[in-house]
């Protein structure tokens, strides 16, 4: 009776393993594939910086908020970031090309530095926890 009963809970594993499985045609299989390889392949995209505005950016690790401001050659306010917290980065501040003057200011330091931006120019700046900036160069695109 052992044996018998071996064998049936044998039986019974095998059918519903088969019953399990399905069986697909060798044309899906390669279709699927397909469809995989052409949802992998990289997008062609032109690496080459044309005709974007200059942009601004600024990371303020000092211990005071910050302000950071964009004026053009005439002295007017084009586009600015208030109140940017300690540890936090300013919006990516996006502004015509040309001599500008990005001006840079806690309660405790301000500072004023000028830049002829061209299109593609990126212009990145650090507060350091003492108040000082890391950079006064642009970098282009």
């Amino acid at each position: 009776m052992k044996t018998y009963l071996t064998k049936a809970i044998a039986f019974a594993i095998v059918i519903t393993t088969c019953y399990n499985c399905s069986v697909e045609s060798v044309n899906n299989i390669d279709s699927e594939s397909n469809n995989v390889i052409q949802i992998n392949e990289p997008l062609e995209v032109d690496d080459v910086c044309v005709t974007q505005d200059p942009q601004a950016k600024m990371t303020n690790n000092s211990l005071l908020n910050a302000n950071f401001e964009v004026f053009n050659h005439l002295g007017t306010l084009i586009t600015h970031d208030y109140g940017v917290l300690p540890g936090a980065e300013s919006s990516v501040l996006s502004f015509t090309s040309g001599e500008v003057t990005f001006v840079v200011s806690t309660s405790a330091s301000i500072k004023a530095i000028e830049i002829d931006m061209g299109n593609c120019m990126v212009y990145e700046v650090m507060i350091d926890e003492n108040n000082q900036l890391d950079t006064d160069q642009a970098i282009q695109l």
